[in-house]
């Protein structure tokens, strides 16, 4: 599968919104443990690797409030995220979501007790939240809006505001040039520098005098790359974009709103001369972020006079699309495999398969010629649809364990396959496959097995049953060359017809088959005979 590619629904996206996923589709949840704000993204992924967000979350939890000065995570700031994911991961398992991938950035990944709340949100919600460094924050979203937005025509400065930290990145529509992570956020520096309200001329000054130290040799190195566009990406930023009037609507490069130079000099100059009172009827404007859009503001006007821009494009999708197009760069093989194999059973069957490195094309011949050799037995053992097809995963994964050792592969694939994390079986189900493998060589099926006693009077029927077919299939491709392209079955009071159509030489199939006939007599009270129909 190439490239993943991000599209975008034709309205936005609400909860009743999207249709029923297709069988090859697959939905996916990525979540953002930022400073500010913990996010979600519920996305639908089809067969070809295209990405339509279908929900968002977001709840301000103000996880690094606090953390920024003292460099600890607050008890109540953890309860509050811990609480948090557990609604998000139930509205992601609610949406039929298969995975979700949780990152962590800068309030995390700094507190001294950011491994303790990591460990927490495993133990109690089972969720595996990722730290992410600076740098691979903003790879992460470039790679969101690279694939949200048109990044033709030459560089383009990618610019995220978070509580903790600020990502620039300039990057082309192949690759991104520069990746820079500063501790610049707005909650961070808002607890550094703002004490006043309104804030006071000194601190305003200190604030200032910072990002300029900050900015300098940056923007230095964004210049030398001769960017042609700025596109921002946060809430920040959307908020400013609103408080200056701009509009909201998606265009056709990605872009879902703008900040002009112009407005935000004024909007700058009010935010700094305000009260928290005022700023709280300010249009456009989150009430958790009316404490921190001045650093914010001030920032990004520093910004747009240091590199002499006009003004800002804003692009919706940023670290949450990021981590999806990243998900799907790195388990590109899965989707082509859902595309290819519908059934997620089949599919887990062959998941386990590829894990253990098995020989695939013997594998699939083995499993053919032991589900046309079960057919043509029906009348004898009357098993049904299901029994066929755990028979036939068996078959499929009879030589799975050839890979740690040939001896005893059969013993080896066993356990591999009690412990494979085989999806969507029962564990009865599971146990037949298991023994399937155990039994296609050497021992016969006991009772003195534990493992074959526990099973109900069915399940060893099917073990029986599928082990003596398996034993012959397996035989009949000893060479691994497809040598048997067919069998058709014959039934006969004491002995069973098995005409074989070749399309080579098959004199060591035959060989192997007829010394592995013991169980298959013993399972069926016949004996074999073999009539070979050249092709």
């Amino acid at each position: 599968m190439p490239t993943a590619r991000l599209t975008r629904p034709s309205k936005r996206p609400t909860a009743e919104a999207p249709a029923d996923a297709a069988p090859a589709d697959v939905r996916l949840a990525a979540i953002d443990v930022g400073s500010n704000s913990i996010h979600m993204i519920v996305a639908q992924i089809d067969a070809a690797g295209g990405v339509t967000t279908l929900w968002r979350l977001k709840e301000m939890v103000g996880l690094g409030r606090i953390s920024f000065p003292s460099r600890r995570l607050s008890a109540d700031a953890m309860d509050r995220a811990v609480a948090t994911l557990g609604r998000f991961q139930q509205v992601a398992r609610q949406r039929g979501c298969e995975k979700i991938c949780a990152v962590a950035t800068s309030a995390v990944r700094e507190a001294e007790n950011g491994g303790d709340f990591i460990e927490r949100v495993r133990n109690e919600l089972g969720l595996r939240v990722r730290v992410v460094s600076g740098r691979e924050e903003a790879r992460l979203i470039y790679l969101g809006v690279r694939h949200a937005t048109d990044l033709h025509g030459g560089p383009h400065l990618l610019l995220d505001i978070g509580g903790g930290s600020v990502e620039f990145i300039v990057a082309t529509d192949t690759k991104p040039l520069l990746l820079e992570s500063r501790k610049l956020g707005s909650a961070r520096m808002t607890a550094r520098y703002i004490k006043s309200d309104p804030v006071d001329a000194k601190e305003l000054a200190s604030l200032l005098r910072y990002y300029r130290q900050e900015l300098g040799p940056l923007c230095d190195s964004i210049r030398a790359l001769n960017p042609v566009k700025m596109f921002g990406c946060s809430g920040t930023l959307e908020n400013l974009a609103a408080m200056c009037g701009s509009p909201t609507k998606t265009n056709g490069d990605g872009a879902t709103g703008v900040i002009e130079r112009s407005a935000l000099d004024s909007l700058t100059a009010r935010l700094v001369e305000s009260r928290a009172k005022e700023r709280a009827t300010m249009t456009g404007l989150d009430a958790k972020r009316q404490d921190q859009i001045i650093a914010g503001a001030v920032l990004v006007r520093e910004l747009f006079h240091q590199l002499d821009l006009k003004r800002m494009h804003l692009c919706r999708a940023a670290l949450r699309e990021g981590i999806l197009v990243d998900y799907l760069s790195r388990h590109s093989p899965e989707l082509q495999i859902r595309r290819e194999v519908p059934d997620p059973r089949r599919r887990s069957v062959l998941d386990l398969g590829r894990r253990c490195d098995w020989h695939q094309a013997h594998a699939e011949q083995v499993a053919k010629l032991a589900m046309q050799f079960f057919d043509g037995l029906k009348e004898l053992h009357q098993l049904d649809r299901r029994d066929r097809e755990l028979i036939e995963y068996g078959s499929m994964l009879h030589d799975i364990g050839w890979h740690i050792s040939p001896d005893d592969h059969h013993k080896h694939g066993m356990y591999l396959i009690q412990h494979g994390s085989l999806k969507e079986f029962q564990p009865e189900e599971i146990a037949i496959i298991a023994l399937l493998v155990r039994y296609h060589r050497k021992t016969k099926p006991k009772l003195t097995h534990e493992s074959f006693a526990k099973l109900s009077p069915k399940a060893r029927k099917v073990v029986r049953v599928g082990a003596a077919i398996l034993r012959v299939a397996d035989a009949l491709d000893r060479t691994h060359c497809h040598a048997v392209s067919r069998l058709s079955v014959r039934l006969g009071n004491r002995r069973v017809k098995l005409t074989i159509t070749a399309r080579g030489d098959t004199e060591m199939e035959l060989w192997a088959a007829r010394r592995k006939m013991d169980l298959f007599a013993e399972v069926f009270d016949r004996t074999i005979s073999f009539d070979l129909s050249k092709r």
